[in-house]
């Protein structure tokens, strides 16, 4: 029989605590898992998830596999087939930078930081590993209560979380036998219903090198690239005039620039420019990426490519999708207030999932404010509110 609201409830007040929250907080910021140049393959974020995640789960009593990508993937089976449910998760944080004691895990008051009760210190806490501990605590307290769920639910714990592109997630559906209806990613402490997509573009201009004593020699590279910027200027930063109600324009702008060779005195033959070009729900990325050849054109005497890179769906939902209704039916009986709903500029795997088939939103405990700042921390309240929802979710939908 379905277990009632106030059944479930009781169940999560009693059985989840709050100190086991904080307890994988602290623990999941104490194990380094930065993003590296090796991105999705760096030893410390599989780390992470082999020798923290994985056997947190095993002393629930639970049997989660890791895949060759080093994803993590745990299937609780219920009842039925219907209203699947996935959870996800991120083990990758952003690189600590200039972050004092990135790796503490020091609770301290969130008062200095206008933020209420205690907070847990460390690069990745607002970000990946809050909503992370969340959805550990509900998956053990499953294992833990052996709760009978209504359907199949799947916590999935990606190497991903600051690459950019889909590759982590896209193998998890690929190859991960996950048959979910819905699917909520880690988010703000908010029903976050859509984000804008992104398409990375790579204009590479090419000359000839000389000796820079003799510049009529050579054909400067850099000298092509500022044509190119010049040619651009009128995309930048808002290359068409559409616009959506709640995302918002879409972007154009650069955010690298490198030449070549790596000699000194040396006319470069060669210069690469990186584009980020911002994309809306609906939008075509090689339609994108052609209005940016197109404004370039050709300049002689340069040999000038522009190819698309990295590349992530845009992403919506409306308000009465089925799994914003769960959501946000969940977040009112536990937690006793109405949920806010909220967008995001930047890109991330919410698109891939609604684009094969999976109605996917973003919910968790990630504190936009502080992501890749000098104070990393997240409120444990968050956390802990987060944890309850997803406990909430996996056992009453």
């Amino acid at each position: 029989s379905k277990m009632d609201d106030g059944t479930a409830k009781k169940l999560i007040e009693k059985n989840l605590s709050y100190d086991e929250v904080k307890r994988l907080t602290v623990k999941l910021v104490q194990h380094a898992s930065p993003q590296t140049a090796r991105l999705e393959a760096e030893p410390q974020v599989l780390a992470l998830i082999r020798d923290v995640v994985k056997p947190e789960l095993e002393q629930a009593g639970l049997h989660p596999a890791i895949d060759n990508m080093g994803n993590l993937i745990l299937r609780l089976r219920g009842r039925s087939s219907e209203d699947r449910l996935m959870l996800v998760g991120y083990a990758m944080c952003a690189a600590p930078s200039t972050m004092q004691n990135p790796y503490s895990g020091e609770v301290i008051d969130g008062a200095p930081y206008k933020l209420t009760g205690q907070c847990v210190w460390g690069r990745g806490a607002c970000e990946q590993k809050g909503s992370l501990a969340a959805m550990m605590a509900a998956v053990r307290f499953l294992g833990f209560n052996k709760v009978e769920l209504p359907s199949d639910l799947y916590f999935v714990v990606s190497t991903a979380g600051e690459t950019g592109k889909h590759d982590s997630l896209a193998y998890v559906l690929d190859h991960g036998s996950v048959d979910a209806d819905w699917c909520i990613i880690d988010g703000p402490p908010e029903i976050q219903l859509g984000n804008k997509g992104r398409v990375d573009v790579l204009v590479t201009v090419k000359g000839k090198q000389a000796h820079s004593s003799r510049p009529w020699d050579g054909i400067n590279a850099i000298e092509g690239a500022m044509l190119v910027l010049e040619r651009l200027k009128p995309l930048m930063p808002f290359p068409e005039e559409r616009s959506h109600p709640d995302l918002g324009d879409v972007s154009l702008t650069t955010n690298s620039i490198e030449s070549f060779p790596k000699a000194t005195h040396t006319i470069q033959s060669e210069c690469r420019i990186m584009f980020d070009r911002r994309l809306l729900p609906g939008d075509d990325p090689a339609k994108a990426v052609q209005q940016i050849k197109d404004a370039i054109g050709t300049i002689e005497p340069f040999e000038i490519e522009v190819s698309p890179r990295d590349f992530m769906y845009p992403s919506e939902l409306k308000r009465d999708a089925e799994v914003v209704q769960v959501l946000e039916q969940g977040i009112r009986t536990i937690l006793n207030y109405a949920p806010r709903f909220s967008y995001s500029t930047a890109a991330n795997d919410t698109g891939l999932f609604n684009h094969r088939g999976i109605q996917a939103i973003n919910y968790g405990s990630r504190h936009i404010r502080f992501q890749h700042t000098d104070h990393d921390l997240v409120p444990l309240s968050s956390v802990f509110d987060a944890a309850k929802v997803f406990a909430f979710l996996a056992i009453h939908r």
